[in-house]
């Protein structure tokens, strides 16, 4: 059964790529917010604790002073995701400035509404105390702009060595299916020209998607139709009743996104490590089951009885690499047993949902 498939517009998938490479983190995510409110409030009781010493210190004041260190961090961060579109079109160091000069206005407005509601000096604004709430906001707000850049720098230089190393494990897994398929419909061609022909056109549609050198993730159900027709071709090679092939999936598949080519270098070892070296054939079943926040896709083939060929576990380094941009929910899990051999596939959900939104 076919399933259709909506591409990523390619506006908002490069406005997507802008911002994931924006040195500003998304500050609108709820976990962002609750990690900055923990600093702050330790960085209010450090700051309290060397103001008042353990002796003298003043469970009011550090409540008055976190009171007012929250609403400033609060409404800071407020400000910075509203306007983290508008501060991507501008420079690096532009953009720093701006949010500094943000973080200072909401810390002078919060500051002079905390004097005319509760003034430290009677009749009046203490604006030396509102000076120096500007300066620690200046100085707190210059330290976290300096650790988002480096960290963007360093996610970026990690991207760049991930995509030399997935582009030198392409390289190597690509010649190998390839030729093994070409062998295939080479060895068709005399016998029975039809299925090769067949086979020269399932090829050409791997062809297509393979040789894009596109490193962006693809639909799931696009890659289960690669899978598809990569393991019609490899049936027609060993016979239907040598390689019998299970499809146990939804009847509507789920909407994520993979990167692409992570499935077939998996059948490819089911068959040429699993099936091919026993003359009874046997079976590779591929399983599609929701698993709290992800989903498990697993292939599970028999296993020789003269026993199966040892693999060189490249396909195996180059799916985990892969894998490694989904994020930590994202993995690979090995299971071999004398009768079966199994590779599960731990898909996170929530990448569906942070491409769509």
């Amino acid at each position: 059964m076919d399933h259709a498939v909506s591409e990523p517009h390619p506006l908002r998938q490069a406005e997507q790529a802008r911002l994931n490479a924006f040195f500003l983190p998304d500050l609108c995510n709820a976990r962002a917010v609750l990690i900055l409110l923990a600093v702050s409030e330790a960085l209010v009781l450090a700051l309290s604790l060397l103001e008042m010493g353990l002796d003298n210190f003043s469970w009011p004041r550090f409540s008055i002073l976190s009171f007012f260190v929250q609403w400033v961090c609060l409404l800071s961060v407020a400000a910075l995701c509203q306007s983290r579109h508008w501060l991507l079109r501008l420079h690096e160091s532009a953009a720093a400035l701006l949010a500094l000069l943000v973080i200072m206005l909401v810390t002078l407005l919060v500051s002079v509404t905390g004097e005319l509601l509760w003034p430290l000096a009677e009749g009046r604004i203490d604006w030396q105390w509102v000076l120096r709430n500007i300066i620690v906001s200046l100085i707190f707000g210059a330290m976290a702009m300096r650790y988002f850049y480096v960290r963007s720098q360093w996610r970026q230089k990690t991207q760049a060595e991930l995509k030399a190393r997935l582009a030198a494990l392409q390289a190597n897994i690509r010649p190998h299916f390839f030729f093994n398929t070409l062998n295939t419909v080479a060895s068709l061609i005399v016998v029975d020209p039809d299925k090769a022909e067949r086979l020269l056109l399932d090829l050409a549609q791997l062809f297509r998607v393979v040789l894009k050198n596109d490193d962006s993730l693809i639909p799931l159900a696009q890659e289960i139709e690669l899978g598809r027709q990569y393991l019609a071709i490899e049936q027609v090679r060993l016979g239907e009743q040598r390689l019998r092939v299970q499809w146990q999936l939804p009847a509507d598949l789920p909407a994520l996104t993979v990167p692409q080519l992570i499935l077939q270098p998996l059948l490819e070892n089911a068959v040429y490590h699993g099936i091919q070296p026993g003359i009874e054939g046997g079976y590779i079943r591929i399983q599609l089951q929701p698993e709290g926040e992800r989903w498990r896709l697993s292939i599970i083939n028999s296993r020789a009885h003269s026993g199966s060929t040892p693999g060189n576990q490249m396909a195996h380094d180059n799916i985990r690499a892969r894998l490694a941009v989904l994020g930590q929910q994202a993995g690979l899990q090995l299971d071999a047993s004398a009768a079966e051999y199994q590779a599960h596939l731990l898909l996170p959900a929530a990448v569906t949902e942070a491409k769509e939104s």
